[in-house]
């Protein structure tokens, strides 16, 4: 398949970007001429490169036939206050992508979505404190605008909801990465919270499977409309429960100060993905016991390049 990948550089988006290639789709990536490409260096000579900041998409999609669209691009500011940025990236660029993907006859659209847009579920939840709340409304306005595309005009829009993704290569200041170095350079103690937040924590490489099974049955069976697949395991575990099994993998000697800090504002205290759509599908997560988890971070959690 013809696929368009964004997003390739960052963490998600690059092991996607190894899976699609090692399946042996042909990609191209878009990008920004200034993205750090650390993660995916070696993998550039294999995938065509656009710089979104020298050429436009209608080029893009000009230059090569186009069949598949898969977007792990997005941008996190956490600050409500800097609303712009989240509506620029997470809104109106993936519009772009999907109104001149229509125009050059894509078939298939397949957005990346978070667990905690859970929060919006219903009227009453948005005069609750949310959780990096134009961050998640950019997301699921882009979601409603992808129903309207599937509607409209035939295109198959697939939703991948992604729990918790853990794994190598990870930003180093999101929370688990730091605890895991934190942990490996065994610092004298680390103050959290009470760690009683549930989540379904999914490794990386099991959210690459989960796209490449879709993409290979959209191969198969192709199709239109909208389609949404919860990426987890299924299992849920509490933050505290989690970190635990984190410390024990690296053999740390690092005090773990639990219910030291206050909860963060507007929390989302339980997720768990229904992930019954992919199991269908014949998907099943590789990573899901304490000693699959534990294996994971022993060997090796954080490394420099892919």
């Amino acid at each position: 398949m013809q696929i368009l990948l964004t997003g390739a550089t960052g963490f998600v988006g690059s092991h996607l970007l190894r899976g699609l290639l090692e399946n042996g789709h042909t990609i191209c990536i878009v990008k920004r001429s200034f993205s750090n490409p650390f993660r995916i260096r070696t993998l550039l000579g294999d995938c065509n490169v656009y710089n979104l900041d020298e050429v436009r998409i209608e080029e893009v999609y000009e230059k090569q036939p186009i069949d598949c669209v898969v977007h792990c691009a997005t941008h996190y500011v956490r600050d409500n206050r800097e609303y712009e940025k989240n509506i620029d990236s997470n809104l109106l660029f993936p519009l772009k992508l999907l109104g001149v993907g229509k125009d050059f006859g894509i078939r298939y659209f397949i957005n990346t979505a978070t667990f905690f847009e859970n929060q919006f579920m219903s009227e009453e939840d948005l005069n609750q404190p949310l959780y990096s709340y134009s961050y998640l409304l950019s997301k699921a306005q882009f979601r409603q605008w992808g129903h309207m595309f599937a509607s409209e005009y035939g295109i198959q829009f697939i939703n991948m909801k992604l729990e918790h993704v853990y794994g190598e290569l990870d930003n180093e200041e999101k929370f688990i990465p730091y605890i895991v170095r934190q942990c490996k350079e065994h610092v004298p103690s680390i103050n959290l919270s009470a760690g009683t937040q549930r989540r379904d924590f999914i490794h990386v490489s099991d959210v690459v499977s989960a796209y490449q099974m879709v993409i290979s049955y959209l191969e198969k069976q192709g199709g239109t409309g909208y389609q949404s697949y919860n990426v987890g395991t299924g299992k849920e575990r509490s933050l505290k429960e989690f970190v635990e099994l984190v410390h024990r993998a690296v053999h740390s000697t690092t005090r773990l100060n639990w219910g030291v800090l206050p909860m963060g504002k507007g929390e989302l205290m339980q997720s768990r993905a229904d992930n019954s759509g992919l199991i269908k599908l014949g998907w099943e997560p590789k990573v899901v016991t304490d000693y699959e988890i534990e294996q994971k971070f022993g060997g090796g959690y954080i490394s420099p390049i892919i």
